[in-house]
């Protein structure tokens, strides 16, 4: 390690607040990024236990340096398995450092602007890249499209710290992983719908997951009185944007072809 670099880095970091920040050095981007703790909000726990929505299954609690420690094992894991994830290039007791990979998916599928076929395009990249880590036998934790990133026409898994029990089953991480990234496409701003009956077969064709359309179809049937409410002029009100986001792919998935 460049003991420039080094200082160079530190320095950032102390003058930064933000827990990522973006730094240049001699002409190359990184990504520095603070330890920071992870837990699950008591909503999240608490909704969890009334609905058993997978997609609320509660992260392990971690101290800030046991989840940076995690995530940076977790990438080069990844790495090992010949999945794509950014080059931890640095990391001391404070902070570690990503070579640069690119602008996150979000930034391209939720342009109003969108064709379809670009639409497409990052889906069926964003579908492949979990389904190789599914069938590594691995789960990402965040699957949202949002902690994917795109750069020179490959797709890469960012932020990894989410961790769970040792003994919950690893089906039932995949399960979440995948209605988290169904849940982040229906948050697209394009001016056509989605085909999620496509996404869902595109990823059981990848996995061999077959199981998990029925999963989907059981679980909004189960959520049925709550998919109800959200019509109820008054409660779709106060949802906001995430609880409407929520009962929309609950309604999809109402409907999702056999």
């Amino acid at each position: 390690m460049n003991k420039e670099f080094e200082t160079f880095l530190i320095k950032k970091s102390k003058q930064s607040g933000e827990e990522i920040v973006p730094v240049v050095f001699d002409n190359k981007k990184y990504w520095l990024k603070k330890a920071r703790s992870t837990k699950s909000l008591f909503s999240h726990r608490f909704f969890y236990f009334l609905t058993k929505f997978e997609i609320l299954f509660p992260v392990e609690n971690k101290t800030a340096k046991e989840a940076m420690e995690y995530e940076t094992s977790k990438i080069k894991k990844f790495k090992t398995l010949g999945l794509n994830t950014p080059l931890v290039v640095f990391q001391n007791s404070d902070f570690f450092v990503l070579e640069d990979c690119g602008k996150n998916v979000n930034s391209y599928i939720r342009k109003r602007d969108i064709t379809k076929e670009k639409m497409y395009f990052f889906i069926d990249k964003v579908i492949l890249e979990l389904s190789k880590i599914h069938n590594s036998k691995q789960f990402h934790g965040g699957a949202q499209a949002r902690n994917f990133t795109f750069k020179e026409d490959k797709i890469y898994a960012i932020d990894l710290e989410d961790s769970f029990k040792d003994d919950v089953d690893l089906k039932l991480l995949q399960f979440r992983d995948f209605l988290l990234l169904l849940l982040s496409f229906t948050k697209t701003r394009a001016n056509f719908e989605l085909d999620f009956n496509y996404i869902i077969d595109k990823y059981i064709t990848l996995t061999k997951n077959y199981e998990f359309k029925k999963r989907l179809k059981n679980l909004a049937n189960k959520l049925s009185f709550f998919i109800f409410l959200s019509d109820i002029k008054f409660i779709n009100k106060i949802l906001g944007r995430d609880g409407k986001s929520f009962f929309k792919l609950l309604k999809i998935l109402k409907n999702l072809e056999s």
